[in-house]
């Protein structure tokens, strides 16, 4: 892995925490946070890395000592269907979740970072970019599948 960061110094690292058992080394995950330049975690991930990690518990705090410390240019905590918390740049924001009827949540968590990706290289403010990724995550978990037929309009 360092291999690649060297030979791409100034690429965006983005790191989707995702602790599953055996994949949750303190040691590996402080590594990656302090590799990446973009992190999206869950709540309970966050509650777990702030504890080793030494970083604040509430999610505004959480994600601004990240980025101080570990030179984040962007954080995201999600909530499930309660929404989620953005940090881009130094605009700070939540976002309630946009309730669906959930038909398969396999691939929501997926779609939710792609959007929180684009609207990040967009250039969005953190409420906009919370927005997006909310309405595309739940777009995807209501609709059977991983991967099912959309469109951007849907999403708007």
């Amino acid at each position: 892995m360092l291999r690649l960061l060297a030979a791409i110094p100034r690429a965006r690292r983005f790191y989707d925490v995702n602790l599953r058992p055996g994949n949750d080394s303190p040691a590996l995950v402080a590594e990656l946070l302090t590799h990446a330049s973009v992190v999206k975690l869950n709540e309970t991930e966050l509650d777990v890395v702030q504890r080793f990690a030494g970083l604040p518990a509430e999610s505004e705090a959480f994600c601004r000592a990240g980025a101080e410390r570990f030179g984040w240019e962007a954080a995201c905590v999600t909530f499930g269907s309660r929404g989620c918390a953005v940090l881009a740049g130094g605009d700070y924001a939540e976002a309630p979740g946009h309730p669906v009827e959930v038909a398969d949540p396999v691939g929501a968590g997926d779609a939710f970072a792609a959007a929180f990706l684009h609207g990040l290289v967009s250039g969005w403010r953190a409420e906009e970019i919370a927005r997006f990724a909310n309405r595309l995550g739940a777009l995807v978990a209501s609709r059977p599948g991983a991967i099912p037929d959309w469109d951007v309009g849907e999403v708007g």
